[in-house]
């Protein structure tokens, strides 16, 4: 077997930093794979001035990643169907236009435009006050914005590696620290990775508490996607056994939360908190459908990992952003001080790691759809699906 092979785009410790590169098939030590590549260029113009996109094509799929946002995947491609949803932010805006203060916390939306974006990793959700030790160890109240720092951390160190073999796997690793003297300091190890030919790729993280205390952290994957698979008539499937609103708002659709509207002016977020069920060993899945039931997008992760699930409508006109999130996370999208008084803020040792990953597939046929379908009925078993028709207090303020 040929060992597998590495090239460093940025290493701010070795003072390294490619602005472009391209690796073909051959050197990516496939070259029967011709359509095999690995590029990466640096935007020029306007808000995306000095963002790094690294871009793998596998020959079927594309994905585009972000090493100046966080690792995040701006949009991709799959034989010609796209990945990803259409904005109102031309992005990807790099981090130092984003002021997550601004608008009470809701910051963060300037630069929001991502297919994948990471949400943490001191905190997601919604913004809110919470309380914690100041520099002298004393409990001080704080403000916390929407969906934390990750997502506008540039990555200090990026590398493309190839495994060995006629078919290796093609990957984009990344380290992004969120650190601060006196505060929370976690290490984001980022790997995505694909095949050749393959209609997945695969996110690998890891992350890390840099601090020699403990310290509370929360992870999310804001996954977004758009037209075509979001459509009117659209579906998400899932391995439910509870479903609950947000909020008193238009609690009544959660009767339909399952099914999509077409573009509609003037149409307000929703977001249903979900239960999931998994197999033995926690696996679990989610799938959204077009109307037709011939294309769909499914996310696979771990409950053990991400044990909360989050879905967002947001079925807005186009020029409004017409999207849905699906949200695997370590906790649901609430403040950090509700969810820690529900049990959800996991808490990392001095050093310790935890891990979580997710695969995303494109589904291009009905058999392929309904494949996917029948795996998600047999992880619910025939369990009763509890639907709540106003917001449960275990899972919104």
């Amino acid at each position: 077997m040929k060992s597998a092979k590495q090239w460093i785009l940025t290493d701010r410790t070795e003072n390294i930093q490619k602005e472009k590169i391209e690796l073909n098939a051959r050197q990516l030590g496939a070259p029967k794979c011709r359509k095999l590549s690995v590029t990466k260029t640096t935007l020029r113009g306007g808000l995306s001035e000095g963002v790094e996109v690294v871009e793998i094509n596998n020959g079927a799929l594309s994905i585009s990643v972000i090493p100046t946002r966080g690792m995040g995947i701006w949009k991709g491609s799959y034989r010609g169907i796209f990945l990803g949803w259409r904005s109102p932010v031309e992005g990807p805006v790099h981090p130092a236009f984003v002021h997550q203060n601004e608008r009470g916390g809701l910051g963060w939306l300037y630069g929001f435009d991502e297919c994948i974006v990471r949400c943490g990793l001191e905190s997601n959700g919604a913004p809110g006050r919470d309380v914690v030790p100041n520099n002298m160890g004393e409990p001080t109240e704080m403000e916390l914005t929407l969906h934390g720092r990750i997502a506008n951390i540039p990555a200090s160190r990026v590398t493309v590696e190839a495994s060995g073999g006629a078919k290796p796997i093609v990957s984009v690793s990344g380290i992004v620290e969120e650190t601060m003297l006196f505060g929370p300091r976690f290490r984001l190890s980022a790997r995505i990775s694909t095949a050749p030919g393959a209609n997945w790729f695969r996110i690998e993280d890891e992350v890390s508490n840099l601090r020699a205390v403990e310290s509370e952290m929360e992870l999310l994957y804001h996954c977004n996607f758009g037209g075509p698979v979001l459509e009117e008539g659209a579906r998400l499937v899932l391995p439910a056994v509870e479903t609950a609103p947000r909020s008193a708002y238009r609690a009544e659709d959660v009767e339909t939360w399952a099914v999509y509207r077409g573009p509609t002016p003037g149409f307000v977020e929703q977001c249903f908190w979900h239960v999931l069920r998994g197999d033995a060993n926690g696996g679990t899945m989610a799938l959204l459908r077009n109307a037709a039931g011939d294309l769909g997008v499914c996310i696979r992760f771990n409950l053990s990992e991400l044990p909360c699930f989050t879905q967002w409508k947001n079925t807005a006109a186009e020029e409004d952003g017409y999207v849905t999130g699906l949200e695997p996370g370590t906790n649901y999208p609430n403040t950090r001080a509700f969810e820690r008084k529900q049990g959800r803020v996991p808490r990392l040792a001095p050093g310790s790691s935890r891990r979580a990953s997710l695969t995303v597939e494109v589904l291009d046929s009905a058999r392929l759809v309904k494949a996917a379908e029948d795996e998600i009925e047999k992880l619910r078993g025939g369990t009763a699906h509890t639907l709540h028709r106003a917001p449960d207090p275990r899972f919104s303020a």
